[in-house]
């Protein structure tokens, strides 16, 4: 009875290894596995779809099915949230490809990933400044492309975030009555980054550290100075109030301003 327990062990092993052998082995042809591996990925069974596609890059590189394998396992790698993988395959396939239209989309889906692995603006930011580039690049190759405004509306957000964290730079050294610094880094947000809605905050904030170091006199100067600048009706008339509020110092109002 125990021996026939092993036989029975030994065939479902068999059965087994047969199975796997056809999904992993050599008896599929390259074409039909990267059918497979598209049904796969097709089925959002990226990690499997992405097996496939690796054996056919490593089984025939050079090949145009393993080029085309370059491209799919990029997404497969996009869908997995691995972005650096994902960004090599993009550009591997972008190098040796002739296929226009797939360059384009691959570039873009570079750029994407980049934009995606920006991290939040209390943290180093130098990713978001390679995004920035890598889709401001693809915009430059591909200035009709359908994937424009996407693009546009990324570095869009990306340069907000970059101009926040300049901006609450500049509200720390507010905080600890650092002046100078806090005025350095507001004039960083006007001058480097006049298109994000911090522009329009660091304008008043410049105001408001005027009246804090007591220089009301230089607050209104600097409104009269760039009154017409204001992107946004609200803020203008925000920075008018902040004059007339606070003419006689700060009071609880203006401190609640300072450390909200």
């Amino acid at each position: 009875m125990k021996k026939d327990n092993h036989i029975i062990v030994i065939i479902f092993l068999f059965i087994f290894s047969c199975s796997s052998f056809k999904e992993n082995g050599l008896d599929k042809s390259l074409e039909e596995r990267f059918d497979y591996a598209i049904l796969l990925f097709e089925d959002n069974k990226y990690e499997k779809a992405k097996n496939q596609l690796q054996i056919i890059i490593e089984s025939d590189k050079g090949s145009s099915i393993s080029l085309d394998a370059y491209f799919l396992i990029a997404e497969a790698y996009y869908n997995l949230k691995n972005y650096d993988e994902a960004i090599y395959h993009y550009n591997y396939f972008s190098m040796f490809t002739n296929d226009i239209d797939k360059v384009e989309k691959a570039q873009f889906m570079k750029s994407k990933s980049n934009y995606v692995l920006s991290l939040n603006y209390k943290n180093d930011q130098t990713q978001t400044l390679l995004a920035i580039s890598s889709i401001q690049e693809f915009l430059d190759n591909f200035p009709n492309s359908s994937f424009s405004n996407e693009s546009k509306i990324m570095i869009n957000e990306l340069r907000n975030k970059l101009a926040r964290k300049f901006y609450e730079s500049g509200r720390l050294y507010l905080k600890i009555k650092k002046y100078d610094s806090a005025l350095f880094y507001f004039n960083i947000v006007i001058n480097d980054y006049y298109d994000t809605i911090y522009s329009d905050e660091s304008k008043i904030s410049i105001i408001f550290t005027h009246i804090l170091s007591g220089s009301i006199d230089d607050a209104k100067k600097y409104f009269l100075n760039i009154e017409d600048s204001f992107d946004s009706k609200k803020k203008y008339d925000e920075a008018s109030s902040i004059l007339n509020e606070y003419n006689d110092g700060i009071g609880i109002k203006g401190y609640y301003r300072l450390y909200k």
